[in-house]
């Protein structure tokens, strides 16, 4: 197997994907660069996830109605829910989450104000598993 670590033409790398894929399963960062763009790089997923989460500092707030329902949020996002429980609420903000990440995906990335935000839908793509990703939410119980 290749040690190359860096590949400066695309073509290259086209050509090496198996080196790449096996070094990122190493945990060796693979970059690549297409002509004058920036560099991109591969790397394995299981690692990404949590430097992702370093970044996405989650503080849920909740509001208990008289009625027993709940609300939740996440405060200076555009994601909240409400359930009958806070349960179902806590299941319905992991919906909210997802969502949001397929709408940033579809649309929201194109606009400069949402451009940069890319850290959030990205680790809520990534984490497949919901009761995973309620856990990087609400932590543990």
């Amino acid at each position: 197997m290749s040690q190359i670590l860096s590949y400066s033409k695309i073509t290259d790398a086209r050509s090496a994907m198996a080196d790449i894929y096996d070094n990122a399963g190493r945990n060796l960062v693979v970059d690549i660069t297409r002509e004058d763009d920036p560099p991109v790089v591969v790397l394995k997923m299981d690692s990404l996830i949590p430097l992702l989460s370093a970044q996405c500092v989650f503080e849920p707030k909740a509001h208990f109605s008289d009625d027993g329902s709940v609300s939740i949020w996440l405060e200076g996002l555009p994601v909240s829910a409400q359930g009958e429980s806070l349960g179902e609420a806590e299941s319905e903000l992991v919906q909210s989450l997802r969502d949001f990440a397929e709408i940033w995906v579809e649309d929201l990335r194109e606009y400069p104000n949402h451009r940069d935000n890319w850290v959030l839908p990205a680790l809520v793509r990534l984490v497949k598993d919901d009761e995973q990703l309620h856990q990087l939410v609400f932590g543990n119980e």
